[in-house]
């Protein structure tokens, strides 16, 4: 039997009909991982104030934490483009825990724990990019460059499917903590810039709908529109960053392009015929 063709193009349209669920999930991927990865890249490159928290808890002094900042800054975009041009296992892993690594640092730094959370779009893309090519048998195959699968095989769906839908509760229920228990000045300017009241009270009830939003994810995910009006909800929420503050701050946006791309893969599976033989 003829095996299906492989998808080479760096660039897939994910809501065609003529690309495959395996080449867009591939896509979707790795444009996640580069979006996270040159957005966060970007502010090391500018030498971010609100990174020097993070070099005190390794009781790094501002001086050399400046020095530093622009070489972890053009690490991480490097390793965004590869990642979308050239992607292994070595930099999914890599990746995977570079994200798990810098989004503990936020509670080490005294910053909560739904900050840690509110960060599984950046760690969830490249785990579930990982999981789904498996881990290697040798160590050739940690370097190999990785191609679109040509069929996705009941287990494979299965964890796709449940590590993005864990990742995006775990997003939105953390962001929905970071406004009940932490009224930040970046969610109080957000506020003002949207002409609401930055009580305690409008902050409660706004972080109260986003947990409730990540419970519905993570028990009822296929109520028909839900990944679409997640979508259109957190790229309407995160693109207020460069409207309320600099033009700049849209690399806030695109540092979390996994918030966007998972619920898309997930409608996509949710949609599939593969997928909904796999649950019948």
């Amino acid at each position: 039997m003829t095996q299906p063709a492989i998808n080479t193009k760096l660039w897939t349209n994910p809501f065609s009909s003529a690309s495959s669920l395996e080449d867009k999930v591939f896509f979707l991927l790795r444009f996640g991982v580069l979006g996270c990865f040159v957005g966060h890249g970007f502010w090391g490159i500018v030498t971010k104030e609100g990174w020097l928290p993070f070099f005190d808890v390794f009781f790094i002094d501002r001086s050399p934490a400046f020095f530093i900042m622009p070489l972890i800054g053009t690490m991480d975009i490097l390793i965004g483009l590869i990642c979308f041009v050239y992607p292994t296992r070595a930099l999914l892993a890599w990746a995977t825990f570079w994200t798990l690594f810098t989004a503990m640092l936020r509670p080490s730094a005294a910053m909560g724990m739904s900050e840690f959370f509110e960060r599984a779009g950046n760690y969830g893309v490249p785990l579930t990019f990982l999981l789904l090519h498996g881990f290697p048998t040798s160590k050739t195959e940690w370097f190999e460059k990785l191609k679109p699968l040509t069929s996705f095989s009941p287990a494979q769906l299965k964890t796709a499917e449940l590590a993005l839908r864990i990742s995006l509760f775990s997003l939105l229920a953390g962001h929905g903590g970071l406004t009940v228990f932490k009224q930040s000045v970046v969610l109080i300017k957000h506020f003002n810039y949207l002409g609401l009241d930055p009580s305690i009270t409008n902050f409660r009830l706004f972080g109260s709908f986003e947990i409730l939003l990540g419970f519905l994810v993570l028990l009822k995910p296929r109520i028909p529109g839900l990944m679409l009006f997640i979508l259109v909800y957190k790229l309407g929420t995160e693109l207020i960053f460069p409207f309320a503050g600099k033009p700049i701050d849209i690399f806030e946006t695109i540092e979390r392009m996994g918030d966007f791309v998972i619920p898309v893969i997930l409608f996509l599976i949710y949609s599939s015929s593969d997928f909904k033989a796999v649950k019948s």
